[in-house]
């Protein structure tokens, strides 16, 4: 997996906390289980630790947040789905954003919006 294909994924994955508008710290702990957990599986030549998929969030909060503002929302969406396209084991990117999306105890519909996105553009069944 290419490091700009593990940028998409990470991005997918903030963009499911980002999109009911609240940021919770449970989403973001989960974020940084999950990032661990998939770097583990699907992306083990890159080197990713917790404090790194933290930091990682942190700095990349507001640009990702930018993609859900405005006319282009969806073309945005898109666009990192296309991105990552050859991304291995993409069921468990799926998992993964389930997972966030869960953590705070309300998987809002913004959230089932981006992961059924997902899911279309990378022709997995529901």
């Amino acid at each position: 997996m290419t490091s700009d294909e593990w940028h998409g994924i990470l991005s997918l994955l903030t963009l499911v906390i980002l999109a009911d508008k609240r940021v919770y710290k449970e989403e973001v702990d989960t974020f940084v289980q999950t990032v661990k957990h998939l770097n583990d599986t699907i992306s083990p030549e890159i080197f990713m630790t917790d404090g790194m998929a933290f930091d990682w969030f942190k700095s990349n909060k507001e640009r990702i947040g930018n993609l859900l503002v405005g006319a282009n929302v969806d073309q945005n969406i898109q666009r990192l789905i296309r991105d990552t396209r050859n991304v291995p084991n993409k069921s468990a990117v799926i998992e993964a954003m389930q997972t966030i999306a869960e953590a705070d105890s309300d998987f809002h519909k913004n959230e089932q919006t981006i992961i059924d996105k997902c899911m279309a553009g990378w022709k997995l069944a529901a």
